[in-house]
């Protein structure tokens, strides 16, 4: 199979298992990649093929290493690759650039006349300057690039209240006691899952719910997404309210858009089982916070865990920190060392797409949002 052929899905497939320099062969070399691959997206999602003129300028406002800007400027042809010191220093570096790595605002646009491409350090697009939004330029983020190591803290946090972690058995052993406590406790086999989006995140949550826990999953997506196999039902957003009171965790994995905003809500909680949890991976905005805290203190709900919050930090008077079974992270499930290596991976690969006149991965449709 030719590397020009490689899909994004194969691509982020050997990030996840190579993890570095090794990691296109990886994809390329995969079993995913040894037959007919299944499209991720419909043709509906952008497919962005620019031929890059020779030399051409990338100014990078992010921090790299010289190996990590040596990696970069050798995965294509003709690349001049600046290192900006500071924002001041990338505005004015950025009048010839073709390209920006980094999130730029609305004083460096205002100075990039040459601009065809923007390269985000992140996944979110929801607080990028409406400057960005609005250029014509190509706009790429890291989707799917944090989702393993977030799904690992999302079962972090299920299990944490599952198995009585949080509320008992942690406090306990800072006590040097042995407790059983009288929270209930659970498991996760052949309960339901339902995931709300089917990005990186929410398939990351999916398949391991699936192949590691023996969960049915259950989904919804706005995209037209070929159904994996992992997941029993994907539908559109409209059976959202339909698929809440099924499910034994209800997980958000959305992004955050007019549409998506504060969807978990009274109704909703007040739609679930009792029994239920859930977790919120992605933007605190797409939760009512008042409606949880009362899901969670009148027994609504089991339990909720959280790694976003409104606002961030979350401040310690705020009611929230007094919900009993909830669990809190400081938005830092996409945090671990492989993290780095990831972005590089996909820079340096979009680099080497762009330079060749190839489909860029991760490309974002700036009018979802997504």
């Amino acid at each position: 199979m030719m590397i020009e052929n490689l899909s994004r899905r194969d691509f982020i497939a050997g990030l996840t298992a190579a993890g570095t320099a090794g990691s296109i062969a990886a994809a390329a070399n995969s079993p995913a990649a040894t037959v007919e691959p299944q499209p991720i997206v419909s043709s509906s999602y952008p497919i962005v093929e620019m031929k890059a003129s020779e030399p051409f300028k990338i100014v990078c406002g992010e921090k790299l290493t010289p190996e990590e800007a040596g990696k970069i400027r050798a995965s294509g042809k003709g690349v001049e690759l600046v290192l900006a010191k500071d924002r001041a220093d990338l505005a004015a570096r950025v009048s010839d650039a073709d390209v920006i790595f980094g999130t730029p605002d609305a004083a460096v646009m205002a100075q990039a006349k040459k601009l065809k491409w923007v390269q985000l350090w992140h996944a979110g697009v929801e607080n990028v300057a409406r400057e960005v939004m609005e250029h014509p330029s190509v706009l790429t983020n890291m989707q799917r690039i944090f989702a393993p190591v977030i799904a690992e803290t999302a079962f972090g946090q299920l299990l944490s209240l599952t198995r009585g972690l949080a509320q008992t058995s942690i406090p306990a052993l800072r006590e040097r006691q042995w407790k059983r406590g009288d929270v209930p406790l659970d498991d996760l086999l052949g309960k339901t899952i339902g995931c709300v989006g089917m990005g990186g995140i929410g398939s990351e949550i999916a398949r391991r719910a699936h192949y590691g826990f023996g969960m049915r999953v259950i989904a919804t997506d706005a995209k037209p997404l070929p159904r994996p196999d992992f997941v029993a039902e994907l539908h559109e957003p409209a059976w959202f309210m339909e698929m809440v009171p099924q499910v034994d965790v209800l997980v958000s994995c959305a992004p955050l858009v007019k549409e998506t905003r504060q969807m978990f809500n009274e109704p909703v909680f007040r739609k679930m089982k009792r029994t239920a949890y859930f977790l919120n991976m992605t933007r605190g905005g797409l939760v009512d916070q008042p409606a949880l805290m009362r899901a969670l203190k009148e027994g609504w709900i089991r339990g909720a865990g959280l790694d976003t919050t409104t606002p961030e930090p979350l401040p310690s008077e705020d009611p929230l920190w007094e919900c009993p079974n909830l669990v809190i992270t400081p938005h830092n499930s996409g945090v671990a060392p492989i993290r780095q290596v990831r972005i590089v991976a996909l820079v340096a690969e979009n680099v080497r797409r762009y330079s060749e006149g190839l489909p860029l991965l991760n490309v974002v449709d700036k009018s979802r949002g997504y």
